[in-house]
């Protein structure tokens, strides 16, 4: 009892103590210390960002070491290490992949021209069944390159372009070679196979591909070819490969692919009037003429109307001013031995490329198009003058050409225009004095 009186005794002024003392200090002074805390933080934290990003930004520019070896290539080309050039693209696709088995294809399709010469000599086995058996196993090499695409499309995809050309090697040699099948027919295979190609090559979006179908297509007649200088089968042929790269144009902008075709047809076309042409081919050759220029034409605007959302290089200069050049060098060999015949050929190509200019002046995209084509249009009515009138109207006409066009570069800030109009004048000039020498004085006053 005395010790429980003592408990009790000590225990009341202790009690109180801890209560009182000891439990508000966890419970109450907590709660409004961090609050000022989080006060005094969020306002250091409001100077400190202010402050904290200026350190890390000299940290910054010593990153660009890694950069350094893109700046030691100025000595390399920028048409060979821009990595959207030609030669650039070639090049990866030539060195990645499986080199052997593309190298392989390249000698099978040559080998394949030259077996159809060979065996004709030396097997005396009947020419339709041997072209129906080259035909047969080419298809079959075509089905298993489609039924390997998506596994390893680096090896099918080149098969199914030499599949292809093997194809058009082999319809082109029984029609012209061999002559088993009519014109009618060979056609009608060829234009199959040219549309098939296209579809291939659409569908899985493989630039390649219509390079080995079409391109293989336009070395048909050269590996093939029998010296009978039969040019309406030539551009015939050539027509539909063209048909079929302007029908790619529509959906897939390979420039490599559209002048590759362009460079084929004209050299071919210009080496065949170098050697062939005789005046009484002018009609058939003159609409061929035309159909190549509409085909690139169109080639060229399709091309402008696939790049224009990328906004970067959607004027294919080479299709643009590459073919009125050649067009208009195979058109003096044509129509030189015609009165005005240059005249006229030039006055028409200037009225085709107005009309093209008004059409898609105002169309979104086809500003720099539309220009191009303006420029083409001032060009060939300024040459059609000269060829037409002699030197009194040429220099007249050219004084009032040049004057207007000066007027116009002057009004819309174009130096190219108002110095092109000062170079029409001077041409004027020189018309004028030479005409004047062959004048009398009377005429001449």
């Amino acid at each position: 009892q005395a010790l429980e009186g003592q408990a009790d005794a000590n225990v009341p002024p202790l009690a109180p103590v801890a209560v009182d003392s000891v439990a508000p200090v966890p419970t109450r002074p907590p709660a409004p210390v961090p609050q000022a805390a989080e006060i005094k933080v969020a306002e250091v934290a409001k100077v400190v960002p202010a402050a904290a990003p200026v350190p890390p930004k000299p940290a910054q520019p010593t990153l660009p070491h890694p950069a350094r070896p893109v700046a030691a290539a100025p000595n390399t080309p920028s048409w060979i290490a821009h990595p959207d050039g030609l030669l650039a693209k070639a090049r990866n696709w030539l060195f990645t992949g499986n080199l052997v088995a593309k190298l392989g294809l390249l000698i099978l399709f040559l080998g394949v021209s030259f077996l159809l010469k060979y065996v004709s000599a030396q097997v005396t086995l009947p020419i339709e069944l041997r072209l129906a058996g080259i035909a047969l196993a080419d298809i079959a090499l075509l089905a298993w390159a489609w039924r390997i695409r998506i596994k390893r499309p680096g090896i099918s995809l080149p098969l199914q372009g030499t599949a292809l050309a093997i194809l058009m090697l082999v319809t082109f040699g029984a029609f012209r070679l061999y002559e088993l099948i009519p014109a009618g027919l060979a056609f009608a295979v060829l234009f199959v196979l040219t549309a098939f190609t296209c579809l291939l090559a659409v569908l899985q979006n493989a630039v390649w591909l219509a390079v080995f179908g079409i391109v293989g297509g336009f070395a048909v007649p050269l590996l093939v070819s029998t010296g009978s200088g039969n040019h309406i089968g030539l551009f015939s042929y050539y027509a539909l490969l063209n048909a079929g790269v302007f029908a790619i144009a529509l959906k897939r902008a390979w420039r490599v692919l559209n002048v590759l075709s362009f460079g084929f047809t004209f050299v071919v076309a210009t080496t065949w009037g170098l050697l062939r042409y005789t005046p009484e081919h002018y009609l058939s050759t003159q609409l061929f003429l035309i159909l190549f220029v509409l085909f690139y034409i169109g080639i060229a605007i399709a091309y402008c109307a696939r790049q224009a959302p990328r906004l970067k290089h959607y004027v294919d200069g080479t299709l643009v001013f590459g073919t009125p050049l050649a067009a208009m060098g195979l058109q003096y060999g044509l129509v030189r031995h015609f009165d005005f015949g240059l005249a006229f050929s030039a006055l028409v190509a200037g009225l085709t490329y107005t009309g093209l200019a008004v059409a898609l002046l105002r169309r979104e995209g086809f500003g720099l198009l539309s220009e191009a084509f303006l420029a083409l249009c001032i060009v060939f009515g300024t040459l059609a003058i000269p060829f037409a009138l002699d030197g009194r109207w040429t220099s007249a006409a050219w004084a009032l050409e040049g004057a207007g066009i000066v007027w116009v570069g002057l009004r819309q800030r174009q130096t190219l225009a108002w110095a092109f109009g000062l170079l029409v004048q001077a041409a004027a000039w020189i018309a004028f004095l030479v005409a004047m020498q062959g004048l009398d004085t009377a005429a001449a006053l």
